[in-house]
């Protein structure tokens, strides 16, 4: 008896890109003022971050403490010149 059936190659995960950090400053809602790196894509920016579909982003201050910050708490992005 021969099985009937489809076959399918298993999919290929996206190729990753690099990510970069990028100095900055932010402020948030509260007032806090916050001074670290944000993640972008060695091809991005960070308005291209601020303005992407997740609402958290990835943020590591001056203690290289990881934190996730919400978008909607930031009021404010100052990047440092590099």
């Amino acid at each position: 008896m021969r099985l009937q059936g489809s076959w399918a190659a298993p999919r290929q995960a996206a190729p990753k890109i690099p990510k970069v950090r990028e100095h900055a400053q932010l402020t948030m809602t509260d007032g806090a003022v916050l001074i670290g790196y944000v993640f972008v894509e060695a091809t991005s920016r960070i308005q291209d971050v601020l303005n992407g579909e997740t609402q958290f982003i990835p943020f590591i201050d001056e203690n290289e403490e990881i934190l996730l910050l919400n978008k909607a708490s930031i009021m404010q992005v100052r990047p440092f010149d590099t």
